[in-house]
């Protein structure tokens, strides 16, 4: 592939709250294809017109970073996102809040972000069993989270082990209907990191590395073949 750089691995993030201005707007949309114009015209609320936008921005930034100029995207079965055509560059998309990020890798990927958010007893009970509880509290201790507005340390552990279990989840391309409690978590202390690592009857999690951020306000996951990929860049 022409153009192609030597590691591909790569996350890009956008806070789309800089298409709020309709200039701004406007600009953005002239810069992606009509497919994409097409998705956005037909959603109604300004705010995901926005975040439709910045996925289409940052995957235009994406493919030409990797050096492809043209491409063309299509749906899996449970509906994620390939290239068609091509076997060499997968990506993924996520969107939480005001904020895009996409991922892209050699192999097959998932990302997810997610907002801080609060875990009622119902909302625990559905994604998480009581070995990813005891989890969520070694997280919260191993870093110290500080609680923001409304939501707790433990809300923010809980949000990370959410987007643990999407990004698998978007991996496997299965989606949801692999289901959050059929992927088991549990932590490998590693110096000043706690290693997450996933296991499930239903997808095969041996060889996936979970790789975890914290952005203000958000948790981020990128489940991949890699271990450590690197930090999002962010796209303006």
């Amino acid at each position: 592939m022409a153009g192609k750089r030597e590691s591909l691995n790569s996350l890009y993030i956008l806070d789309t709250g800089c298409f709020d201005e309709r200039d701004a707007f406007e600009k953005a949309l002239a810069s992606v294809d009509g497919e994409r114009k097409e998705k956005i015209y037909k959603l109604k609320p300004f705010r995901d017109k926005c975040l439709s936008l910045g996925a289409g921005v940052l995957l235009n930034h994406a493919m030409k970073t990797a050096g492809i100029n043209d491409f063309k995207t299509a749906l899996s079965e449970h509906g994620k996102p390939y290239l068609q055509g091509r076997g060499d560059v997968f990506f993924n998309i996520s969107h939480s809040g005001n904020m895009v990020i996409v991922g892209v890798s050699d192999r097959e990927i998932g990302v997810d972000i997610e907002k801080v958010r609060h875990f009622n007893d119902s909302l625990k009970n559905y994604v998480f069993s009581e070995g990813d509880l005891r989890l969520s509290e070694l997280i919260e201790k191993k870093y110290s989270f500080e609680a923001a507005g409304e939501v707790s340390p433990s809300d923010i552990a809980l949000t990370r082990l959410w987007t643990v279990k999407e990004s698998i989840m978007k991996h496997s391309g299965l989606g949801i209907s692999l289901g959050p409690k059929m992927i088991r978590l549990r932590g490998i202390e590693e110096g000043s990191t706690l290693a997450i690592i996933a296991d499930s009857d239903k997808y095969d999690c041996a060889s996936l590395e979970i790789t975890c951020f914290s952005l203000e306000g958000y948790q981020i996951s990128v489940c991949s073949f890699y271990r450590d990929f690197p930090e999002p860049e962010e796209v303006r």
